[in-house]
C-alpha cells in the first residue's frame, strides 16, 4: 500500500481519535465529580478517553509513515491497529450493555441524594440543584419529594421542593413539576449510545483499512514495495 494512504488514514483516525476523547470529556466533566452517579457508565468513558488517546498516537504513526517510509514502524502501525480493532469493538458493545443500565443507576442516584439531602448533606444539596437546574425538574417523581425534609427551612414549603425547584432558585418563581426521573436517565442513556456508536463506527472504519491492506496484498503481492504486513 502506497504510504499517501496511510497518511489519509493517519488523518482520518486522528479525527476520530479527537472525538472520541470530546465525547468521554463532556460526560465525565458533567458526572465524574459527583460521588451520586459512580458506576460503570463513568469508567466506560474514562476507557473511551484512553482510547481516543491511543488513536490519535496510532494517527501520528500513519502520518509518519505517509512522511518517511519505514518498515518498523509501518509494522508497529499494523499491530497496534490490529490491537485497537478488537479493543475498539469491545468498547462498543460494552456501551450498548451498559446502556440497559443506565434507570439503576439514575434512580439510586436520584434516590440516594434526596435521602442524604435531609441530613444537611452539601453533596447532596450540590447534586441535586445541579440535576433541577440542568433539566428543569424536581426531586425523583416531583416537589412532593421534599414534603417529609427535617429542616422545612431549607426548602419553599409543602408541595414546593428546593429553592433549586424553581426559576432561578426562587421560591416565588416557577415550580418545576415534573420529576428528574426520565430526564436524567434519558440523557445520560443518550450520551452514552453516542459514545458507544462512536467506537463502533471507529472499529468500521479500522476493519475497512485492514480489509484495505489485506486487498493490497493479495493483489500485488509481497513484491510491491510498500506492503510489509505479515511476511
Amino acid at each position: 500500500m502506497h504510504p499517501c494512504y496511510f497518511g489519509f488514514y493517519g488523518l482520518v483516525f486522528f479525527a476520530a481519535g479527537l472525538t472520541l476523547i470530546i465525547v468521554g470529556g463532556l460526560y465525565i466533566d458533567d458526572f465524574e465529580d459527583d460521588i451520586y452517579f459512580e458506576n460503570e457508565s463513568v469508567i466506560l468513558m474514562k476507557l473511551i478517553i484512553s482510547i481516543g488517546v491511543f488513536v490519535l498516537l496510532l494517527s501520528l504513526l500513519g502520518c509518519c509513515i505517509a512522511a518517511c517510509y519505514d518498515e518498523n514502524v509501518t509494522s508497529c502501525f499494523i499491530v497496534w491497529l490490529s490491537i485497537m480493532l478488537v479493543v475498539n469493538f469491545a468498547i462498543g458493545i460494552m456501551a450498548f450493555i451498559n446502556s440497559t443500565k443506565v434507570d439503576g443507576y439514575t434512580d439510586n442516584a436520584l434516590k440516594g441524594a434526596i435521602d442524604d439531602v435531609f441530613d444537611d448533606n452539601n453533596d447532596a444539596m450540590d447534586f441535586l440543584n445541579s440535576i433541577h437546574e440542568k433539566f428543569s425538574c424536581c426531586g425523583y417523581l416531583g416537589p412532593s419529594d421534599f414534603n417529609n425534609a427535617t429542616d422545612p427551612m431549607s426548602t419553599c414549603g409543602y408541595n414546593n421542593g428546593l429553592p433549586s425547584c424553581h426559576r432561578k432558585k426562587n421560591c416565588q418563581k416557577l415550580l418545576f413539576t415534573d420529576g428528574c426521573k426520565l430526564k436524567f436517565s434519558n440523557s445520560i442513556k443518550q450520551r452514552v449510545l453516542v459514545a458507544g456508536g462512536v467506537a463502533f463506527s471507529l472499529f468500521l472504519l479500522q476493519l475497512i483499512f485492514c480489509f484495505a491492506l489485506f486487498c493490497s496484498r493479495f493483489y500485488f503481492g509481497t513484491n510491491e514495495p510498500y506492503i510489509v504486513m505479515w511476511r
